[in-house]
C-alpha cells in the first residue's frame, strides 16, 4: 500500500496495491514487464505438461524445437546446486529433455544451443516435481490461493493449483459488470468460467462482494463504497443474486481492504466502521434470508488493523458476520501470531467470550524481483505454520498466477512468461510441500525451552505428531525421540533418521524442516544467537529481554536513563503496538519517532563479547532519520538514513555484563514526516 498523507500510519507497508484488468479497462501486456530475449535466440519450448508441473510418478519431459545441432542443459534445485545435465543432439529441429532426477522440488533447466561449435541460443525455464495428492471437492484443508480469474488470465491454473493440493480459491463477480441495468444481472464468460473450471478441479470457491455501480452510489468511481439507503439495498441485491447463481458458493466476503485508501472512495470515507457495518448488516441479512448455508466474511482488512475492527465490532457488528478476514501483510513472519492472538481476544471480548474464526484472506511476501522468489518459500513455510499456531481457519495466497500489477508474485509465472506458460516459482512448491506435510494435522503447542528465534511447533493427527522446525539463525538442535524420524525439506526431499542414545540432531536454518515421528523435546546445542528482535517482540516490557521506549533528549546528547517505557495499545485504527502516540511507536518490524527518540532496548543476561547484526530501512519522502546505537550509555554506531535507502551492518566487540542496556534508536533528522523505519537486530556471542 503506498504511503498516503503527510505521515504514514504506523505498520503499513509500502507495496503496490492491485490493479484492476477487467475487459473494459486498459491492460499492460504481461509481455511487456520481461526483458525480450537474445535477438538470436531460438529455442522454443514446449510443454507435455501444463506449466512444466509434474508429479513424482510421472517423467519429466521438456520438449523444444530449434536451429542448432546440439543442445546443453543443466538442472539446478532451489539451492542453486546443479542436480543433473547433459545434451541433446536434435532431429528435424526437435528434442525432448529428459533430466531422470528422481526427487522432488523446484528446478530450473538452464539450454544452451550450439552450432557447430558455437553457442547460437540461450533459455531458461522452470519446472516441478511434486507427490500425487487428490482434492475431493469438501476439504476441510485450511490451503487457498487468490485467483484473480475475472479479471481475465489462463484457467488451466486450477488444475494446476488443484495438482498443488490447494483446496480453495479466492476470485471475484464484479458487481458493475453483473448488473449493467437495475435488477436485471448477465454474467461475462469469464465469471462463470472461473467458477465451472474451479469445480472441475474440484477446489471451492471464496467470492468477494466488490466494487461499486454506476446504478447506484458512484460519486467518486469505482470505489465508492455504499453509502446510502439505496446504494446499500443495490450491494446487498447483487450479493444475494451471486449466491442465488451459484449454490456451491459456501462462503462470501463484503468488500475487500476497506480500512484502506486504495479500494474506497465516496462520503463512506468520512467515518469508515459506520458505514461498513452499515453496508455488512444490509448484505447478511439479505444473503442469510435467501441462502442460510452461506457464511459471511468480514473486514479484509490490510494489514491486521485491530483498531478499525474494534471499531466496526463497537457498531453492533458481530451478529452479522460468521468469519473475521485480515490481509497480515508483513515483510517478515515473526510477530504475525501475536497480531492474530491479539485479533482474536478483540473478537471475545466483543462476541460474549466466544471466539469466531479467523481468516487470512491475504497473504504473501512482497515479491519484487526473481531475485526475491526463493524468499518468498521460505517466507511462505513460516507464516503458515505460525498462523496456523494461532487457528487460523483458512488463509489464501495472494497472488495465483504473475500479473500486470504484480510481475514476480505469483505461485505461477504469467500465461505468455518466456520461461514458458505457467511455469512455477519456488513459493508454488514450498506450498505444494507444506500442504502435503500438514494436511489432516491440527496444531498441538510449541515446544517449550528455546530461545525465540528457534521455532517448533508440534502438530496432530489421529495417529501421528508432524513438528515444524526452523531458526532464525543457524543452529543445532536435539530432538529427543526413541523412534525413526522422516526429515522433509523445503522442497519436500525427505530422509530417514534413526536416534542415537535417544536424540536425532539436527541443523536448523531459516528453510522450515517437517519431521514426522515423537519428538518429546528439543533442545538447542550451542546456540550464539543470544537475542533477536523479531522473533523476540512481544506485548510484555522484558519479554525475551526487550524493552520499548522513548526519550525525550532536546538538545542535548542521549542519556538512557531518560528512557520512557510506551504503552501496548491500538495505533490509531491500525494494530497493537508499543506507543507513545499515533507517530510514536515500536512495533516488531518498524520504529517511528516524534520529538521524542524511539527506543528499542536490549538487557542482557549474559556477560560476553557480542556482535549487534542490524538491518535498516526506510521508505520515501521527508528528511530522513538519526541511527545510533548505544551500550550501556557509550555510542557505538551512528549515520543518517536518508529516504528510500537501506543499510545492513555489523557492531562488532561489544563487551556486555549481565544486566546492561543496548539501545537501538531512531530520531528525526530536523522533523519527523515519513519516519518510519525498519530496524531489526540479531545479537550473537562472539
Amino acid at each position: 500500500m503506498p504511503n498516503s498523507g503527510r505521515r504514514p500510519g504506523p505498520l503499513t507497508l509500502n507495496r503496490d496495491r492491485k490493479m484492476i484488468k477487467l475487459a473494459s479497462r486498459l491492460v499492460l501486456p504481461a509481455a511487456a514487464l520481461f526483458a525480450a530475449p537474445l535477438a538470436q535466440a531460438a529455442i522454443t519450448l514446449e510443454q507435455t505438461k501444463t506449466g512444466n508441473i509434474f508429479l513424482s510418478t510421472e517423467t519429466v519431459t521438456v520438449p523444444l524445437r530449434c536451429d542448432g545441432d546440439r543442445v546443453e542443459w543443466s538442472a539446478t534445485d532451489f539451492s542453486g546446486a546443479v542436480v543433473r545435465s547433459g545434451y541433446v543432439t536434435p532431429s528435424g529441429g526437435r528434442a525432448t529433455i529428459s533430466p531422470s532426477l528422481g526427487r522432488r522440488g523446484y528446478f530450473e533447466l538452464r539450454l544452451t544451443e550450439k552450432k557447430s561449435g558455437a553457442t547460437v541460443s540461450e533459455k531458461t525455464t522452470n519446472f516441478a516435481v511434486v507427490t500425487p495428492l487428490a482434492l475431493t471437492g469438501t476439504d476441510a484443508s485450511p490451503f487457498g490461493v487468490q485467483t484473480h480469474s475475472a479479471q481475465g488470465g489462463d484457467q488451466r491454473v486450477y488444475s494446476l493449483f488443484a495438482r498443488a493440493g490447494v483446496a480453495h480459491f479466492r476470485d471475484e463477480q464484479y458487481w458493475e459488470h453483473i448488473e449493467r441495468q437495475k435488477g436485471v444481472y448477465t454474467y461475462p464468460a469469464a465469471f462463470t468460467d472461473l467458477m465451472a473450471n474451479g469445480a472441475a478441479a474440484r477446489m471451492q470457491p471464496f467470492i468477494t462482494l466488490d466494487w461499486s455501480n454506476p446504478l447506484y452510489d458512484f460519486s467518486d468511481g469505482m470505489f465508492t463504497a455504499p453509502n446510502t439507503d439505496a446504494g446499500r439495498a443495490g450491494y446487498a441485491s447483487y450479493g444475494t443474486e451471486i449466491v442465488r447463481k451459484y449454490p456451491a458458493l459456501k462462503h462470501v466476503e463484503i468488500w475487500n481492504e476497506y480500512n484502506a485508501g486504495t479500494f474506497i472512495t465516496g462520503p463512506a470515507t468520512a467515518n469508515k466502521p459506520y458505514y461498513y457495518k452499515r453496508m455488512l448488516e444490509t448484505a447478511a441479512t439479505r444473503i442469510r434470508a435467501e441462502r442460510p448455508d452461506v457464511k459471511i466474511v468480514a473486514g479484509g482488512t490490510v494489514p491486521v488493523t485491530h483498531g478499525f475492527l474494534r471499531d466496526v465490532f463497537a457498531q453492533g457488528a458481530m451478529p452479522y458476520l460468521d468469519v473475521v478476514s485480515v490481509h497480515p501483510y508483513r515483510k517478515t513472519p515473526e510477530g504475525v501470531d501475536s497480531e492474530i492472538a491479539e485479533l482474536r481476544e478483540l473478537i471475545k471480548r466483543n462476541n460474549g467470550g466466544a471466539e469466531k474464526p479467523v481468516w487470512a484472506s491475504e497473504f504473501s511476501y512482497e515479491v519484487n524481483s526473481p531475485a526475491d522468489q526463493k524468499e518468498a518459500a521460505t517466507y511462505l513455510a513460516q507464516i503458515v505454520t505460525l498462523m496456523l499456531s494461532q487457528k487460523v481457519e483458512r488463509m489464501y495466497y495472494y497472488l495465483g498466477v504473475d500479473d500486470a500489477a504484480f510481475p514476480h508474485r505469483g505461485l505461477l509465472a504469467a500465461a505468455d512468461d518466456p520461461r514458458g506458460a505457467l511455469v512455477p516459482h519456488p513459493a508454488y512448491v514450498a506450498y505444494a510441500n507444506l500442504i502435503r506435510q500438514l494436511k489432516g494435522y491440527a496444531f498441538n503447542s510449541r515446544f517449550p525451552g528455546t530461545a525465540s528465534s528457534t521455532y517448533a511447533f508440534r502438530f496432530q493427527n489421529s495417529t501421528t505428531r508432524m513438528n515444524v522446525l526452523w531458526a532464525a539463525r543457524p543452529v543445532t538442535v536435539a530432538l529427543k525421540t526413541n523412534s525413526s524420524l522422516v526429515v522433509t525439506d523445503l522442497m519436500g526431499q525427505s530422509r530417514a533418521v534413526s536416534p542415537n542414545g535417544g536424540v536425532v540432531k539436527l541443523q536448523l536454518g531459516r528453510d522450515a524442516q517437517y519431521v514426522r515421528g515423537p519428538v518429546t523435546a528439543v533442545v538447542e546445542q550451542g546456540n550464539t544467537l543470544l537475542a533477536d528482535s523479531l522473533s523476540g517482540y512481544s506485548a510484555t516490557q522484558g519479554g525475551n529481554g526487550w524493552s520499548y521506549g522513548s526519550a525525550d533528549v532536546g538538545s542535548g546528547p542521549y542519556d538512557p536513563n531518560r528512557f520512557a517505557p510506551m504503552r501496548w495499545e491500538y495505533a490509531g485504527d491500525n494494530a497493537v503496538c508499543w506507543l507513545s502516540n499515533l507517530w510514536h511507536f515500536v512495533a516488531v518490524e518498524q520504529m517511528h519517532p516524534s520529538s521524542a527518540w524511539a527506543v528499542r532496548r536490549w538487557t542482557s543476561n549474559a556477560a560476553a563479547t557480542v556482535t549487534l547484526k542490524c538491518k535498516v530501512s526506510r521508505a520515501g519522502g521527508g528528511d530522513g532519520v538519526g541511527i545510533n546505537v548505544y551500550v550501556d550509555g557509550t555510542h557505538v554506531y551512528g549515520r543518517v538514513l536518508r529516504p528510500d535507502e537501506s543499510d545492513a551492518f555489523d557492531i562488532s566487540n561489544c563487551v556486555v555484563k549481565v544486566g546492561s542496556k543496548v539501545d537501538f534508536t531512531v530520531n528525526q533528522n530536523g522533523e519527523s514526516s515519513y519516519d518510519s523505519t525498519g530496524f531489526s537486530v540479531q545479537i550473537l556471542r562472539q
